[in-house]
């Protein structure tokens, strides 16, 4: 069931369709025996002072290792609009900065099956009605934003004028922009957030719930059919995990447009500290980080330190762990930025990636037994029967890549692989596309495979999606798809063209 209703700051219209009202109830923790919640406590207080010793240890080490990075102009190049003063607030309220550069900001809040309320922002351009107010006043092709690891929806409204969802709504779309649980709206139906069992969940249930309500959501409140999808990173991985466990979805999307899909690890897996969390085994993870959000500390850092504070400590840790390096930010951006990073995660779905991307290569959920994960806890892979062999005759979804050279994060290039026409960047595989990319610049063709990856072509562990479109942006790192100064000059032409070249019935 989806339930939905404008919140704080949204503009509406008589055009615009009812929705019900979500009435928030009050919830309880959950109630245990003493004992039970004795253990509770110690096994929290415990995990509490070894993450936060963690914490405390890297950040400090990376305050060290990246000074150069951060501090020194010789370490990026010259980018004249840094010194430009936007005139904006800085602030966590995504509705702020559409309103800024004058777009009509919409927040909804919608119920997963399994009962979590997701906030979701739209965005879009609209006209004076006849009472002075503004309102969407016709429908517009719809495409939804999935957001990476750690962020939220306001990743993509951070770059000003120039900011992804601003951008598509310039070009005619109706944006929607979506939030997994916990990072919009720490609401449950019947679960309290500091009870661990509303953090009892991973990848595959933001896959198989959180991406398919919005995609259901949007489809049902726009009147349209099919919707485009625009994820990056973690955003990807949800929506290619949602694909496998829910393969029908692939019939609702108009087109998927991957920027730095976290689908395959990079070369960090093997670097100091990483290497070592990936090492840990599910007892000595849960002594360290319990089995609630992951790290707590962070946010309430994030709500009680100056924002250009906060902003130089997470980006210092950020950068060491994740190579998220300001070489193509615009620098007086960072503060926004970090006030949208990090955002509440479960340390489950911290172990799910540790499981898949980091022990195996492969995220989680992406690929057949045996590299499903051991945990049991949630009957969801049997609810979802493999239906793969069902589908390979349906029509599949185009799908467009977007990666960094410099990416060391993710590894977009054996993604592309995987796939059909990956020697020529998918172009023989749709006469849309021609000898170059849609950006314009000539990019060379995929390095061959050896005999290995030659097995692994060809047989694509998405059979449901097929590749139009993939490009090496040169020096970007996993941020810069979304972040980067020129992103209007190297991505948002290849996005808009493959948008362009979609079909959307309603």
């Amino acid at each position: 069931m989806t339930i939905a209703s404008p919140r704080a700051g949204a503009s509406t219209c008589a055009m615009q369709p009812t929705v019900p009202v979500y009435e928030y109830q009050p919830v309880s923790r959950i109630k245990r025996s003493c004992l039970e919640a004795v253990t509770l406590f110690l096994h929290e207080a415990v995990s509490t002072v070894l993450s936060w010793s963690i914490l405390l240890v890297i950040t400090t080490i990376a305050f060290y290792q990246t000074r150069y990075n951060t501090n020194h102009d010789s370490a990026r190049r010259h980018i004249e609009d840094d010194h430009h003063d936007p005139q904006e607030e800085i602030t966590q309220d995504e509705s702020y900065y559409a309103r800024r550069w004058g777009y009509i900001s919409e927040n909804y809040e919608i119920v997963t099956s399994d009962g979590y309320v997701l906030r979701m922002h739209r965005v879009t351009k609209g006209q004076q009605s006849s009472s002075g107010s503004e309102c969407i006043n016709e429908r517009r092709p719809p495409v939804l934003l999935g957001h990476g690891l750690f962020q939220c929806s306001g990743a993509f409204v951070l770059n000003e004028e120039r900011s992804l969802a601003f951008a598509l709504a310039d070009q005619g779309y109706d944006v929607w922009m979506g939030n997994t649980r916990a990072t919009g709206s720490l609401h449950h139906v019947s679960l309290s957030h500091k009870d661990p069992e509303y953090w009892a969940w991973g990848l595959k249930e933001l896959g198989a719930y959180d991406w398919t309500c919005q995609i259901d959501f949007v489809c049902q409140h726009t009147g349209f059919d099919k919707v485009a999808y625009i994820g990056h990173s973690q955003g990807n991985a949800m929506a290619f995990v949602g694909l496998k466990l829910r393969p029908e979805y692939a019939s609702k999307l108009t087109c998927f447009i991957a920027l730095a899909p976290a689908v395959f690890s990079g070369t960090l897996v093997s670097n100091f500290p990483l290497r070592h969390l990936i090492a840990l085994n599910s007892w000595l993870y849960s002594l360290i980080f319990g089995r609630g959000g992951f790290i707590p500390i962070m946010q309430f850092a994030q709500d009680v330190c100056h924002p250009v504070m906060f902003s130089h400590m997470a980006y210092c840790m950020f950068s060491y762990l994740f190579s998220w390096w300001d070489h193509h930010w615009l620098r007086r951006r960072k503060p926004k930025y970090f006030q949208f990073t990090p955002r509440p995660v479960s340390a489950r779905l911290i172990f799910d990636w540790i499981e898949g991307w980091g022990k195996r290569s492969v995220c989680l959920y992406a690929t057949a037994p045996p590299l499903q994960s051991s945990d049991t806890s949630t009957p969801l892979l049997s609810d979802f029967k493999d239906t793969e062999g069902e589908h390979e005759d349906a029509i599949k979804v185009p799908l467009a890549v977007f990666y960094g050279t410099d990416d060391y994060l993710v590894d977009g290039e054996r993604f592309v692989r995987t796939f059909e026409g990956y020697e020529d960047h998918g172009m023989s595989q749709s006469p849309m596309l021609m000898s170059r990319t849609a950006s314009g610049r000539h990019v060379p063709p995929l390095k061959s495979m050896d005999d290995e990856e030659a097995k692994r072509g060809h047989n694509s562990l998405f059979p449901m999606l097929r590749l139009v479109l993939a490009e090496r942006i040169n020096g970007y790192e996993h941020m810069d798809t979304i972040w980067a100064h020129d992103n209007h000059e190297t991505t948002y032409p290849g996005i808009f063209h493959v948008l362009e070249s979609t079909t959307y019935t309603a």
